[in-house]
């Protein structure tokens, strides 16, 4: 018998190393920004979604951030690759853009997808404090199978229709920009922050040095 895995879909978690005080201070700073400085409108229904800024901004720690997001992305795209039997790769150039969301009680994204980047990713600088006994669908990130919906077998979930990430403090989630998803309202007291990106990866066409 052949059996073939067909359309498989990567989605990537990643523990992000020695971040601890980078996160402390950029939940800090962001919740008060959220505070302070009116939101923008996209999926998000409730929450502050900031300025997709962060990039451009002139901050030394939200650089080191998306240093490590970018080499994320980049070993998560050779993983990626390489299970696909691609060992010979051109050069690329990856650009980013990235925006903050902070969610309080009851806040959640709808349906939605980056269909623009190559890769999206969400970093969680904060995952709150959810009693997830009370509440267990609490803020998780939920993607959808992006194939057309089929009738389901009774009584045998071959083919389940979502799947989700549970948030955790310090871990970035690495998935195809194309691939549908939202995030469950969010049940805690304390703000949970998250770090969202775009990456779109070109061909590096830069003239080689001659020195």
């Amino acid at each position: 018998m052949d059996r073939f895995a067909l359309f498989s879909t990567p989605i990537l978690v990643f523990p992000l190393a020695d971040t601890a005080a980078v996160n402390r201070e950029l939940a800090a700073r962001l919740t008060a920004e959220s505070e302070t400085v009116p939101g923008i409108l996209r999926s998000n229904v409730g929450g502050w979604h900031s300025e997709p800024d962060l990039v451009r901004r002139s901050d030394a720690t939200l650089h080191a951030l998306m240093d490590q997001v970018v080499e994320t992305v980049n070993v998560a795209f050779h993983e990626v690759a390489r299970e696909r039997g691609l060992d010979s790769l051109p050069s690329y150039r990856l650009a980013v853009q990235a925006w903050a969301m902070v969610m309080r009680d009851g806040d959640y994204t709808i349906l939605h997808d980056h269909c623009d980047a190559h890769w999206s990713t969400v970093y969680y600088v904060d995952a709150g404090d959810t009693d997830i006994d009370t509440h267990p669908d609490s803020g998780l990130l939920a993607f959808v199978d992006p194939r057309r919906g089929a009738r389901g077998i009774p009584g045998a979930d071959l083919f389940p229709s979502t799947f989700t990430v549970r948030p955790q403090t310090g871990t970035l989630v690495v998935f195809p920009g194309w691939l549908q998803h939202y995030v469950h309202s969010y049940r805690g007291t304390r703000p949970r922050v998250s770090i969202s990106c775009n990456v779109r990866m070109d061909l590096d066409v830069s003239p080689i040095s001659d020195r």
